[in-house]
């Protein structure tokens, strides 16, 4: 097979904007946004350069295929590839050239001609990248973008993934949180707003299951530190080496895994159901971020 990669943008400085973009016409695999930028004094971090980009969102005709925050991105790069997506230059030195890296997927895996967004007119599918001005630990922010097609590809299916805000409940317990349906599940993502810390072993959201149609469906009960201990079978888990990047990234998310073995043979088929939904038992008043990752047919 043949594939085309191309560039949508090159070297764009960082500005406080909505990019827009149409995207090529050919069958997709993956988009690559890359934000490179320069140290000021110290090393700048990798929650710094995530907020340079507020979101990304991928439309049809107006109709969303993909929408979520850098940081939730950045996470769901970490549970497709199984390691973290590329941050280069983990060095103190000030002025030094500084690239984060990560994928927009429209499919579980790249260069799959089964599994990628199918061709489309020219000006039907577009993006918008929700940009802000470099500040803080970096100077001179520039954005590029570019496009991997599957030349002749005839996918079966592709990738859907909408990230949504939970609102605050109005109280600590259970959180019942409807989700589409018509698709199957490959995963559940929930970047949580409190996570243990130096005063208190609170997570925002203490555990989560699943029900279809009113039956516990394979999640029945899966606490916080469990799904947490999950990260030894999706991704690399060990820190960053520098000292403001000590921590295990992405923080505070943890995943329902529909998609274990990475096959398919697990999904969560909501087609002719009445009614799934996520049940979370917040351990926190708060809001909570949720991203479903659907596989949808064509």
């Amino acid at each position: 097979m043949e594939f085309i990669r191309s560039n949508l943008i090159r070297d764009r400085a960082s500005a406080t904007e909505v990019i827009e973009r149409d995207l090529p016409t050919g069958p997709l695999s993956h988009l690559i946004l890359a934000f490179s930028s320069q140290q000021v004094a110290d090393e700048a971090t990798l929650a710094e350069l995530l907020a340079f980009i507020n979101t990304v969102e991928v439309t049809r005709s107006g109709v969303t295929v993909l929408s979520m925050q850098s940081e939730d991105l950045y996470a769901m790069n970490c549970y497709l590839y199984g390691r973290r997506p590329m941050l280069s230059h983990c060095i103190t030195t000030a002025t030094h050239a500084r690239t984060l890296g990560l994928i927009v997927p429209f499919g579980r895996k790249t260069f799959d001609p089964d599994e990628c967004f199918p061709a489309t007119k020219k000006g039907d599918l577009t993006i918008r990248i929700n940009t802000t001005v470099a500040a803080g630990s970096t100077i001179v922010g520039i954005h590029s973008l570019e496009a991997v097609e599957l030349v002749g590809a005839t996918p079966t299916h592709y990738m859907k993934s909408v990230m949504s805000t939970i609102v605050a409940p109005g109280a600590v317990g259970d959180n019942n949180v409807y989700l589409a349906m018509g698709n199957e599940i490959i995963a559940i993502q929930l970047r949580e707003t409190t996570f243990p810390g130096a005063a208190s072993a609170v997570y925002g959201v203490e555990d989560a299951r699943i029900l279809v149609d009113n039956k516990e469906y394979g999640y029945v009960a899966a606490r916080a530190q469990c799904l947490l201990a999950d990260r030894a079978l999706l991704m690399d888990t060990m820190p960053m080496s520098m000292l403001l990047q000590q921590e295990n990234l992405p923080t505070c998310t943890v995943w329902l895994d529909y998609d274990p073995q990475k096959d398919g043979n697990w999904l969560l088929d909501t087609a002719g159901k009445s009614e799934v939904k996520i049940r979370l038992n917040m351990g926190v008043n708060e809001a909570t971020h949720m991203t479903v990752m659907e596989r949808v047919a064509v």
